[in-house]
């Protein structure tokens, strides 16, 4: 994928100043020839209010940046260039943890090479040094777009079902501290047709005579996206058999019965609608990475 996009640090909820700390990263990156993207909740801003001009409900100060480590110690050759000639701070707490000068949160997410056989990456560093990265490579393979900022700033970014991937993916892991990427993946799905209409016209035509007949408050509209996202996951886990079957068990497990229904529940809040209507939703999402 090779679309760029381009917009400005105002769009994307940053501070200009926010430049000073994209410059020292890639100044790290290209000295060790590490690729990098854009993930999170900034990458959902990104394509929401910077490329779409939708003002998100929910705000972050944490920047998240999925780093493609291609051998063993180049993460941590990476970590100590950026805190003894660029200015970043370590952190006792989190070994992918940095603080910029200003106190902004920087998250350093590596993988690629250095994953183990259970898709685990561990450095060294104190504190929190272990985590599992599924999904991460997946979405890399598949290609990434770009933003372009004022100032010249580029770099890639998640793409939309991407950053669904990675959000099931995290709030499956610790379900009980993550609600809030459920609410994201919502917001998402909130938008979805509306940014991809003319796609969905184009290539998925046929989902607008064979969406369930569900008052969801637009005609339809929201099942026919929660059917496409579901199109655009599958397309991205395929290959790896082990995610496609883990996301499918989380999709399972939130519509098998909607009062044990944890996705339906925070879906509904957002939605304010109901857990079974929300449930209903998260069928279609299942149904779509099936097809």
């Amino acid at each position: 994928m090779s679309n760029t996009y381009r917009t400005d640090f105002d769009r994307l909820r940053l501070d200009p100043g926010f430049g000073e700390v994209l410059s020292a990263l890639e100044r790290g990156f290209t000295r060790f020839g590490i690729d990098y993207f854009l993930v999170g909740a900034v990458s959902r801003n990104a394509w929401l209010s910077g490329v779409h001009g939708i003002a998100p409900k929910r705000q972050t100060s944490d920047v998240d940046f999925g780093v493609f480590i291609s051998k063993a110690g180049m993460y941590e050759k990476l970590i100590d260039h950026l805190t003894h000639a660029e200015g970043f701070l370590s952190t006792h707490e989190n070994a992918f943890v940095l603080i910029w000068k200003d106190g902004t949160q920087i998250d350093l997410l590596p993988f690629g090479e250095i994953e183990d056989n259970e898709r685990r990456v561990t450095v060294a560093g104190s504190g929190f040094t272990s985590m599992h990265v599924e999904g991460f490579r997946e979405v890399y393979a598949l290609g990434l777009p770009e933003i372009e900022l004022e100032g010249g700033y580029r770099f890639k970014l998640a793409t939309l079902p991407g950053i669904v991937l990675l959000k099931l993916i995290a709030w499956d892991d610790r379900p009980e501290l993550r609600s809030d990427d459920i609410t994201d993946i919502a917001e998402i799905l909130d938008h979805f047709f509306e940014i991809n209409k003319e796609v969905i016209w184009e290539h998925h035509s046929d989902l607008f005579s064979e969406a369930p007949s569900v008052d969801d408050g637009r005609g339809g509209l929201l099942m026919i996206a929660a059917r496409v996202l579901g199109k655009e996951l599958g397309k991205i886990i395929v290959h790896t058999a082990e995610l496609h079957q883990r996301i499918l068990g989380i999709m399972r497990r939130n519509t098998l019965d909607a009062r044990t229904s944890d996705m339906g529940r925070i879906m509904a809040k957002y939605f304010e609608t109901t857990v079974e209507q929300s449930r209903l939703v998260i069928k279609e999402i299942e149904q779509g990475i099936m097809d």
